[in-house]
Formats: structure tokens, sequence, C-alpha cells
């Protein structure tokens, strides 16, 4: 009886115990006290007026966007991309912001929705970019969108308590649909793409391949699209091996003068366990010297009316072919250059794609133009006895900004068999000024499956 007694008051002390234990440890709930400010202007008209010369914003406007990039990795440094949400009838606007402060992803994570108090603030546009911040000047004088003081970005940029999933955010695009600066500071997501070969067996940084401070590595896609993979010599990331496979990658897209680049958060943004598509052909033009004649082993450089060939051409570390008219007063200029002998017997669906590129044209015109050519019968020398077979192919016409190269798209050349040439022409003229200019030629690859 006693030791039932005992139990009894000891199970009742323990009760107790237990129930004031629960009400001391008790979690609270976490209420959000962010301000919820009231948006009277949107991120389109903003952009709408705004120019490339900093200005000061003048009016007590407020505007709204989610945080889509992030430097906890060390990706991003002192900046953070913000957009607004795509609906069916909008798509996402985009840009940036300069903040001097580093691990700002503790209080603007990706999905935040943030209140941005524009007056007083300087907007630009750089690079077809929206930046918003304080002023910079530089030695020389000269004024831009620069980083706001880690004392003030606070009170610019108001986290509210709204977190929208970033899979709500991100759009899905193609190589070729992302490169248009309505998407620059827009979390993005490309599928089927895989990185160039020249990347393999290296890893997201360099130091033997640095410009400014980070790698670029080109991610390409089937129809031979690409854009540039930037990685900060700071992301944690930096030293991993870049992958093998094909996938997807999620990031932000980025521009630098006329390149596109797109860069990732962290390497989780990066899924190829896909199998890799390994062309059966392919020249870089990257053994080239730069503004001679172009030689290389197998390739044909052969001129139809004039004098001049076509150049080899080394710029920014990139080798290209290109024919420039300048230096010649030929009236009539017809150039080409042809690939080596390229078997496709052994493959099946076999795709060829390239890259080519424009400046100084001066009219759209057959006079003066760049052609892609296919023969079965070359003989290596001369291209008027040969029969050749134009290919249809996205090429750079005037309205393609300067120097920016473009995917011809996917090529198919299922319907051939046996050896092939691939050429491409230029037709021009030195001396009617109005039919000169340049066109550029890169990364020409042929894909099919074995």
């Amino acid at each position: 009886m006693k030791n039932r007694f005992n139990s009894l008051v000891f199970l009742i002390i323990t009760l107790a115990f237990l129930s004031c234990a629960g009400d001391e440890t008790a979690i609270p709930e976490l209420i959000c006290n962010q301000p919820d400010l009231i948006v009277n202007n949107t991120v389109a008209e903003v952009r709408n007026n705004t120019n490339p010369v900093a200005a000061k914003y003048l009016y007590d406007d407020i505007i709204e966007g989610y945080v889509v990039s992030s430097d906890e990795s060390g990706n991003f440094f002192k900046t953070i991309s913000f957009q607004t949400l795509p609906t069916k009838n909008a798509a996402a606007q985009g840009f940036s912001i300069g903040v001097d402060a580093t691990n700002t992803y503790i209080d603007y994570r990706v999905g935040k929705k943030v209140f941005i108090k524009l007056k007083n603030q300087f907007t630009d546009i750089n690079y077809g970019s929206l930046r918003i911040g304080s002023l910079f000047v530089n030695a020389y004088g000269n004024t831009s969108v620069g980083r706001i003081d880690q004392n003030d970005y606070k009170n610019v940029l108001n986290a509210s308590c709204v977190v929208m999933d970033e899979n709500k955010l991100v759009r899905s695009l193609t190589v070729s649909e992302l490169l248009n600066d309505d998407n620059i500071n827009t979390l993005v997501e490309l599928s089927n793409v895989q990185f160039s070969d020249d990347a393999m067996g290296r890893h997201y940084f360099e130091e033997t391949n640095t410009i400014g401070g980070a790698t670029n590595w080109n991610l390409r896609d089937k129809a031979g699209n690409q854009v540039i993979f930037r990685t900060s010599r700071y992301a944690n990331f930096a030293s991993k091996l870049v992958p093998k496979g094909s996938g997807t990658v999620r990031g932000i897209l980025t521009k630098y003068s006329s390149d596109y680049q797109i860069m990732v958060r962290s390497d989780k943004d990066i899924f190829m366990e896909g199998k890799r598509s390994v062309p059966f052909f392919s020249e870089d033009f990257q053994m080239v010297q730069n503004n001679v004649n172009l030689s290389l082993p197998g390739w044909s450089n052969i001129v139809e009316k004039g004098t001049k060939l076509w150049k080899s051409i080394v710029y920014a570390g990139n080798g290209y072919a290109e024919f420039n008219t300048t230096s010649t007063t030929a009236a009539e200029i017809v150039a080409w250059i042809v690939s080596p002998k390229i078997n496709i017997s052994d493959y099946k669906n076999s795709v060829l794609s390239f890259r080519s590129a424009q400046h100084d044209l001066k009219v759209d015109s057959p006079l003066n133009s760049l052609e892609v050519y296919l023969s079965t019968d070359f003989d290596g020398s001369n291209v008027t006895k040969a029969k050749w077979t134009k290919l249809d192919a996205i090429l750079p016409t005037l309205s393609t900004p300067v120097r920016q190269f473009i995917s011809s798209d996917r090529i198919d050349l299922s319907s051939y068999s046996g050896d092939i040439h691939i050429a491409f022409k230029y037709v021009g003229s030195g001396k009617d000024k109005v039919l000169n200019g340049a066109f550029m030629i890169d990364d020409v690859v042929i894909v099919g499956d074995k």
C-alpha cells in the first residue's frame, strides 16, 4: 500500500513539473513586424523614364521587387538582383541595386518581397540593365550609379513579410530566348545545355582563364546557341570541376558590354546528370593567330573574285574567322573558307550549327552578304567546279547588335551521307562603300547519333 502511495505522489509531481516546464519553454509565435508599404509606381514605368546617364530620382515613389540573387555562396558581390512577378500578360522586369555590404542574403533571401524607396536615389541604364543606387564619381569626374552606403541601404530596401517560392519567379527559356536585354537581372532556367568542350576537366574558376576576377566558360545547347557562364574567384564552389554531362542551369542573366552572362547563386543551381552530346566535327578557331590570313589544317581559304582572303582574328581571348572589306578597293569580292572533308556516314540525324556576327554593315543586301553551302564533290581547291547546296541558316543582319555572335540554329544534315564540305561564302565590294562591312564565323559543330 505504501509503495502504491509513493508511486502516485511521484506521478503527480512529475506531471506538475512537465506542465511547468512546458509553459516555460513554449516556442513563441513568430510575428512579422516588417513594414507593408504602399507601392505607387511600377518597375516598367521607372525603366521607361531612365536613360544611360545617372539621374537623381526626385519623386516620393515606392516600387516592389522580389530578390532573385544571393551572395551566400560568394558568386555575387555587393549587388542584389530583383525582379517583378511574371504573369500571363507581362514578363518579369529585372533590376539591380548595389549595396556596400556583404552577407545581405541574411535579410534579403531569395523570394523575399522588398519595397524600394526611390526618392533621392539615382538610376541609370547600364548595358541594358536598370540600376538603382547612390551616385558614384570616378577619378575622371564621370558619374554613374554606385552602391548604397552600408548605413543607408536598409532605409531604401524595406524587406516585407512576404516570401515567394522561387519556382513561381523562375522562367524556363531556351538559350536563344534568353539573349535579350528584357531578361537581364531575372531568374531563368535553361534545359538541355552542357558546358563547351574547352571546359571539360577544368574548374569553375581558373587563374589561367580570368577576366575581371572571374572565369568565363560557355554553356551550349543542341542548336549551337551559347551563353557565357561566369564564376567569381570568391565563389565557394570555384575550385570544383565543371560537370561533364548535360542538364539544367538556373541563374541570373547579366550583361557586360555586348556579352550576355548567366551567374548561378550556388552550384546547387546546376544539375547535369544527362548524357553529354559529343560533336564528331568541331572547329572553334582557338588555335589561330591574330590578323593573318586564315590557315588551319584541312581548311581552304579561296578568293573567287578580288584579292583579299578571309582573316583569323583573336579578340578578348576568342578566336574566329572574319572577312572585312577594309584595305581593299575591288569592285566585286567573292571569298570562301571551306571546311576539311567530313565523313558523316557513321552518324544518324546529323545536325550542323555555327555562330556568326557582323560589324560595320551599311545595308542588308545580297550584294553584301554571308552564305553557307554544302558540297559532296569539292576537290579541295576549285570552288567553281564543285556543286554547292545553299543551307538555310540564321545569319546576322544590320539589326543584329554589332559583334554579337548569334546561332545559326540547327541545320539538318540527315539526308546526306559520305564525305561533305561546309563552306562560308562572302559577297561584297570594297569600292562601293555601301556594300562593305564584315562578317565573323565561330564554333562550327556537327553532332549526330552514332
